[in-house]
This record gives C-alpha cells, structure tokens and sequence, in this order.
C-alpha cells in the first residue's frame, strides 16, 4: 500500500509535463495558413498539418514540386530516405519573408548543362525554415 501512494504524485507529475511539453509544441508552430506543400501538383500539406508532416517521405518517382509561404522549405532527392546524391538534391522554397506569404517557389527536377533531362525525386524531405 506505501508504494502505490508514493507512485501516484510522480503520475501526476509526469502527466502535467506531457501537457505542457504539448501546449508548448503548440504554441512554437512555426506554420501559417498560408504555408502549403505540393508533390506532382497534389498538395501533401498545409498550415498547421505541415508540422505533422516535417520529416523524410519515401516516394515513387516525382518530378513537380511547389513550395508556398515563408516557413517551409522542401529538399527533393534522387536517392530515397533523403539521402544526397551529388547534384540530385534540389530545394524548394524560399524561405523569405520580404517576397511575402502567399509567395509560392514551384520546380521540376531537371538536371544537364547541354541537354536538359527531367530526373524523378524519389525521397522528399519537408524541412522548417529557420
């Protein structure tokens, strides 16, 4: 019986710092509405779900990537689990305040220096702007 009562003030404990360490992820989002990702002309995320989606996403083969407002950058790679690979890795977004939020930075991975050939991303990596 004395152990049980001693456990219960460190649960409550425990539970008050998931709360907080929730309420703070929430207040430092650092995505607006405004704030959009699109792979081949689909959007994948947007305002406040882009946090959900920050990270590597394996993919199968993409060649249009669009990036909207001022605080998400896309990096699209060759390789997959984001991995770079000489000059197939490509960013996407500008990550730049003064060109405004509805700003929106739209690719399609080519690559060549004579001839222009479109290369397929097949891993993205949706990355916050610092």
């Amino acid at each position: 019986p004395g152990g049980e009562a001693c456990l219960e003030p460190l649960f409550y404990r425990t539970r008050a710092m998931f709360r907080l360490a929730a309420l703070s992820a929430a207040l430092t989002s650092s995505f607006v509405v405004t704030d959009k990702v699109y792979v081949n002309n689909q959007l994948v995320a947007e305002g406040d779900s882009v946090e959900d989606n920050v990270g590597c996403h394996p993919h199968e083969g993409s060649t249009a990537f669009k990036v909207c407002g001022a605080n998400v950058k896309v990096v699209a790679h060759l390789m997959s689990n984001c991995r770079d690979y000489s000059k197939y890795s490509e960013t996407i977004g500008s990550c730049d305040a003064a060109l405004g939020t509805d700003h929106c930075d739209e690719k399609t991975l080519t690559s060549g220096y004579t001839n222009h050939f479109e290369w397929k991303a097949y891993s993205y990596d949706i990355q916050p702007c610092k």
